[in-house]
């Protein structure tokens, strides 16, 4: 059985039968209202209603259309609220990843905006939403906002990883240049350190030959300071002897000599044993000291006992020389007798101490 509608909303219905609809017509004459009690749609007959009257019971009044339509159903509202969302987030995705450094905002709205665009073009296709056009921006919009997201990450990603090798090339480079320092740090400490034990061992070299030179000097000095009797060779081949000291006996004639004084004969004997001639330049007389180093007086007499060394020897030649000396009393032990000999530098002095005769 159909429902009737409320009078306001009329509506066209099916027959009982379901073989068409009938409209309501609103501009022909409305039926008169039955005052009786009785259905204004029942025809008259034996079974309208003022049976009731005689005791009976009521009589349904055959079927006929219903004087207005049913109720229609409630139309759901339009689910547009994913579109917006996807479109607002495309929107702020897009605005984001325009910013390089906030390409790691953007991507996820987005991408949100790509998910909830796509679920609302799904729920446009299905009639379940009308607003296709923001459903597709916010698509658009967040797939470019992911593209360009995705590009400055690859930018950023790329930069950065240029700054590292660079940064690590600089490090390298440092590295370098810092173990290029160590090394020739390193070698500059060797060739100092090579200079050092150079100049060491020159410093020690030169302190030996120093010490070489005095201690052949101080042998030599050795050698030169002889006693009576010994001999010495000059570097030129003049040897020299001094023989030991002899007692002297003026002559008459003789200078008068110091008190007391010891008088003694000097004899020198030179032989060239060079093969070249030698001088005995300032060796013709020698040199007689006391035993506090003082002078003593030389002795001549008229005799022909004293004799004077020649000026200079041939090879292989020999000469010897005689001399006198008065040695003062208290002072002629011992006494020294010294030659000079040599050019130069190479001029020595030879001396023979001992004991008076």
């Amino acid at each position: 059985m159909t429902v009737p509608a409320p009078p306001d909303s009329p509506q066209p219905v099916e027959e009982a039968t379901g073989t068409r609809s009938v409209e309501e017509d609103t501009t022909g004459p409305r039926p008169v209202e039955d005052t009786t009690g009785n259905d204004p749609w029942t025809p008259p007959g034996p079974d309208r209603g003022d049976a009731a009257d005689r005791g009976g019971a009521p009589a349904f009044a055959a079927a006929g259309p219903p004087p207005w339509a049913p109720y229609p159903m409630p139309v759901p509202p339009p689910r547009n609220s994913l579109g917006t969302a996807a479109m607002v987030l495309g929107i702020v995705g897009s605005t984001l990843s325009l910013a390089v450094i906030l390409f790691w905002l953007s991507w996820l709205p987005a991408l949100l905006a790509v998910i909830l665009g796509a679920v609302g073009l799904g729920q446009v296709r299905k009639g379940l939403a009308t607003n296709r056009a923001a459903a597709l921006a916010g698509v658009i919009l967040g797939i470019t906002g992911l593209l360009v997201s995705t590009g400055a990450g690859v930018f950023v990603v790329t930069q950065l990883w240029a700054v590292n090798q660079e940064r690590k090339a600089e490090e390298e480079a440092a590295r370098v240049r810092a173990e290029a320092a160590i090394e020739a740090a390193e070698t500059r400490a060797a060739q100092e350190k090579e200079r050092a034990e150079a100049e060491k061992q020159r410093i020690e070299a030169e302190r030996q030959r120093i010490a070489a030179e005095r201690e052949k000097a101080a042998a030599d000095e050795r050698a030169r300071r002889l006693s009576f009797g010994q001999s010495y060779t000059y570097p030129d081949g003049l040897k020299v002897t001094m023989a030991a000291p002899e007692r002297y006996v003026p002559s008459t004639t003789v200078f008068e000599a110091p008190k007391n004084a010891k008088i003694v004969q000097v004899s020198i004997t030179v032989v060239n044993t060079g093969s070249q001639g030698v001088s005995l330049e300032g060796a013709g007389l020698p040199s007689v000291r006391d035993a506090f180093g003082g002078p003593v007086f030389t002795l001549i007499d008229g005799s022909a006992r004293m004799k004077i060394l020649p000026g200079s020897l041939a090879p292989g030649e020999q000469a010897t020389g005689v001399s006198a000396y008065a040695l003062p009393a208290g002072a002629a032990d011992p006494f020294s007798v010294g030659i000079d000999h040599g050019l130069g530098s190479q001029r020595k002095n030879v001396i023979w101490s001992g004991p008076p005769a």
